[in-house]
């Protein structure tokens, strides 16, 4: 069974795509998001409730080591008592303020240790709790050589320019760091940071571009990312302008790229937009490439 783990720093509309996915029925239990999270909010919380009411297997980091989640211990949206929750797996980042305690597993329940480096992974090498947890790494192979195969692959397949006005230097490119259709060699499975990155910013800069980025499987299963980039780039402002630009380029190419399984729900939303001359803000169109790129990996996993 392919385990499929992609990685959310918990942003708003991160969450925001995870909930209506879930909500939706267009996880399921192959597909294992992870959350570091970021910000004690609502929409992390709704995420959790919604997690819970349909039994959808997720993972929450402890110990996150970005943003301010982790610094306040009086939580305004507190999360419910997971510990009883079977398909809940504890998860941990292996930092300096690790604890093994964040990996305690109730009944039914495995835990997640993302291990972001050799010396700290090399530190805790003898020690009992690489044996009782699945560790997260990056594609390093003294990582996998303490690992063994009790570990799933995590890679940064997103390419992420120094302006976004530089995704039009190459429209379209590949996207999979692992084989989607059975885990990569000596893993149990694999994930990645979608189309987010692993790079962590806490607020975003104003760009003079806007891009539209579609995940999307090729005839012969490869996984490439497409990049819809605005033209009039040359001011900060008509941010509606720069979205029907990006859009018309979208729609110009998707009938004959995005059809099969490619042709997911979301993407007809995000499509829907060219006959409203509507801007739904880049929140928006951010949750519905996310929820593109989870609808796809669903529909393939089930394949």
């Amino acid at each position: 069974m392919t385990i499929y783990t992609p990685y959310f720093r918990g942003r708003m509309y991160d969450l925001l795509a995870l909930k209506a996915l879930c909500e939706q029925g267009q996880l399921g239990p192959n597909i294992i998001p992870i959350i570091e999270p970021v910000r004690d909010s609502k929409e992390l919380q709704q995420t959790v409730a919604a997690f819970i009411k349909a039994q959808q297997p997720f993972s929450l980091i402890a110990n996150p080591q970005v943003s301010v989640y982790g610094l306040n211990p009086n939580k305004l949206y507190p999360l419910p008592d997971l510990s009883t929750v079977p398909f809940f797996h504890p998860g941990a980042i292996l930092a300096a303020d690790f604890s093994r305690d964040f990996l305690a597993c109730g009944p039914g329940q495995s835990s997640f240790l993302v291990a972001p480096n050799y010396p700290l992974l090399k530190a805790y090498q003898d020690s009992d709790v690489l044996q009782h947890t699945t560790l997260v790494i990056d594609d390093e192979a003294r990582l996998h050589q303490i690992a063994g195969n009790q570990a799933i692959l995590l890679t940064d397949a997103m390419a992420t320019p120094h302006h976004v006005a530089d995704y039009g230097l190459l429209t379209d490119e590949y996207f999979e760091p692992a084989s989607w259709a059975t885990p990569p060699f000596g893993y149990q499975g694999f994930g990645d940071f979608s189309l987010v990155g692993k790079p962590y910013y806490d607020k975003g800069m104003p760009s003079r571009a806007i891009a539209l980025h579609l995940i999307y499987v090729t005839p012969d299963g490869q996984l490439r990312i497409h990049h819809c980039v605005s033209d009039s780039n040359e001011h900060l402002g008509g941010q509606k302008q720069k979205f029907a630009e990006a859009l018309a380029k979208l729609t110009a190419w998707a009938p004959a790229h995005l059809t099969g399984l490619n042709r997911t729900p979301a993407l007809e939303s995000l499509l829907a937009y060219e006959h409203t001359a509507k801007f739904p803000g880049l929140g928006t169109v951010k949750k519905l490439s996310l929820m593109h790129h989870l609808q796809l990996m669903h529909r393939l996993i089930g394949e």
